[in-house]
């Protein structure tokens, strides 16, 4: 497994999760996109997490529980070139704003985790939890996988 690409809405709590558990978790290279993500400026790139109010608990949640520090990421506008790039993809995205490109690749699993999005700090790291158990059970699968050399 090369990399894999986990995607959520706006790419500042569930997948930016993801990305740093499976990173810490597996060593292996993993990045993060939003299908909905407000663009500021030029390039697919928005603004720092430490600089969206609504990442706080995301931030806190993955330094205090597990010595992760995310705020300097960026949050990500998905593009078809990533998905392309990515080995594997996971969507945790609500279904309307999935794009079919996406929804329609044989590299697509679904996760349907929901969005703790202006929820209390306690959600966010129950939320955290969620995501963690899958990444670590998906890092066992590809770990099993035949297809792994």
């Amino acid at each position: 497994m090369d990399t894999v690409l986990f995607v959520c809405r706006g790419n500042v709590g569930r997948s930016q999760m993801a990305e740093a558990l499976y990173r810490k978790y597996s060593g292996l290279r993993a990045i993060s996109a939003g299908t909905k993500v407000p663009q500021e400026g030029p390039g697919k790139e928005g603004k720092m997490l430490k600089d969206i109010p609504v990442a706080e608990p995301v931030i806190r949640c993955l330094k205090e529980d597990e010595g992760i520090d995310v705020s300097n990421q960026r949050n990500k506008s998905l593009t078809p070139e990533m998905l392309e790039r990515a080995d594997r993809v996971v969507v945790m995205a609500e279904k309307e704003t999935i794009p079919d490109y996406l929804r329609n690749n044989e590299k697509t699993i679904i996760w349907t985790i929901e969005d703790p999005l202006r929820k209390s700090y306690e959600e966010y790291c129950k939320k955290m939890e969620e995501i963690k158990t899958l990444v670590l059970k998906f890092i066992e699968q590809e770990k099993a996988s035949p297809e792994r050399e």
